[in-house]
């Protein structure tokens, strides 16, 4: 959000089930991190939901996923380590994003890369 200066809200699927999943339709693309185990089995129903309200889904993950708009493929690892291959699309999707926005992702507005505490 603070590279593209989109906003953007994230679930766990669970989450999403009670009440977020009244936003979803059509006109909100959702990006689904659907892994290889029992979380992503886990994601099957939420993915059902959505599927239920059209909503525009990309999947991030190992497998394909029925109903989804397209998928991101990720080595299938242990679920345990997935984490650290899930997350390099999506950083290079907010790069993208950024960059078509005409933004630096390198100088967001009013933020600095040094965290001082004190």
């Amino acid at each position: 959000m603070e590279t593209s200066y989109l906003a953007a809200l994230a679930f766990s699927g669970a989450d999403l089930l009670h009440g977020p999943l009244a936003m979803a339709d059509p006109a909100v693309p959702v990006l689904a991190v659907v892994g290889g185990g029992p979380g992503g089995r886990a994601m099957r129903e939420v993915l059902a939901k959505l599927g239920e309200r059209r909503a525009d889904v990309v999947v991030v993950g190992p497998s394909d996923v029925e109903n989804v708009a397209a998928r991101i493929p990720v080595p299938a690892v242990d679920e345990r380590y997935a984490p650290l291959l899930d997350i390099l699309p999506v950083q290079r999707l907010a790069l993208a994003l950024a960059l078509a926005r005409g933004e630096d992702p390198d100088a967001p507005r009013g933020l600095d890369k040094v965290t001082s505490t004190r």
